[in-house]
This record gives structure tokens, C-alpha cells and sequence, in this order.
């Protein structure tokens, strides 16, 4: 079991590896990752191919909104210890929070975008449902792991963007 793992001070590589093969050694967590998996891959390629395009302040509350109903989903079905219920009302907080700074404008532009940018919702997101779902034990490692696994996957997305073809965003033509 994962907390075993954790528990017995695994290695920093071991705990990332935990984390991006997670769906495969628990299939059971499939049906919360899988939408967090695709909406954050199709959200990541569309920037790439539209790059005159921008993150708003719309998709940013819409982005927060996914740590709540992330959270709410983890908290109706699933059976959650002491930890896993600190960590999905983290989740459900976070959430909320930064639903409130994006709706009302409460912060700049600037920091909203990045706080709510699809790379570090969806895969914040991914890691708290990794996280209770596989009843990980919380400690500086496993915190380490998924900080690096967090940007890990930011620049992975970032790479991948770099070989995209980006496409002429003009409207005077309707093809």
C-alpha cells in the first residue's frame, strides 16, 4: 500500500513515480483523475495552438470552481481518514478562496491568472486526489515529491507547447 511506501521513508523518486503512475497501480481513483487528466491536457494544447489567446478572469473563477467540485466529489464518495478530510477541506477551500478573489477582482490580473491557470489547477488538483485517494501519509517528502512533480508537469506542458504549430487566430476569414 502507498502509506507503507511513505511511511517508510521512501526516496524522492520513488514518491514521484507514486504520482504519475497512480492511475495505473490504483484503478479504482480512475473515474476522479481521468476528467482532471484530459481537461488539463485539451486546456494546455488549445493555449499552445492559440497563442493570442489569454487565460480571463471567466475561466479563472471556472478553474478555481474545479478544487471545489473536486473536493465536494471526494468528500460524498469517499471514505476519508482524519488527513484525507483536512487535505479535501484544503481542497474545497482553496477552492473557494480563489473563487472569490477571481470573481470579484479582488487581486491583480496578473496573479490570478497564474493561480488559476489550468497547469496549476489541474494538476494541484490531480495531486490531492493521488494524495486521498491512495491514502498517502503526509511528510516533507511526500510534500517535496509533489512539489516537483507540480512542476514537472507545468513544464512537460510548456515543452510540448513549444512543438506545437500555432495557429493564425485572425477573424477575418471564416474557414
Amino acid at each position: 500500500m502507498l502509506t507503507e511506501i511513505a511511511t517508510n521513508q521512501s526516496s524522492l523518486q520513488e514518491l514521484i513515480m507514486e504520482f504519475v503512475l497512480a492511475p495505473m497501480r490504483y484503478p479504482e481513483i480512475l473515474p476522479t483523475v481521468l476528467p482532471i487528466i484530459v481537461g488539463a491536457v485539451v486546456i494546455e494544447l488549445y493555449f499552445g495552438k492559440h497563442t493570442n489567446e489569454d487565460l480571463g478572469w471567466n475561466t479563472s473563477v471556472g478553474n478555481a470552481i474545479v478544487w471545489v467540485t473536486t473536493g465536494l466529489v471526494m468528500y460524498l464518495t469517499t471514505d476519508l481518514g482524519t488527513q484525507e478530510k483536512y487535505a479535501t477541506f484544503g481542497l474545497i477551500g482553496l477552492g473557494l478562496g480563489i473563487s472569490y478573489l477571481n470573481f470579484f477582482h479582488k487581486w491583480s490580473s496578473t496573479v490570478a491568472f497564474l493561480a488559476s491557470s489550468s497547469g496549476v489547477v489541474y494538476t494541484l488538483t490531480y495531486i490531492f486526489v493521488v494524495f486521498v485517494k491512495t491514502d498517502m501519509a503526509l511528510n516533507t517528502t511526500v510534500m517535496k515529491a509533489a512539489g516537483i512533480f507540480l512542476l514537472g508537469v507545468i513544464g512537460v506542458f510548456q515543452i510540448i507547447k513549444w512543438f506545437e504549430t500555432p495557429v493564425d487566430d485572425g477573424f477575418g476569414s471564416l474557414q
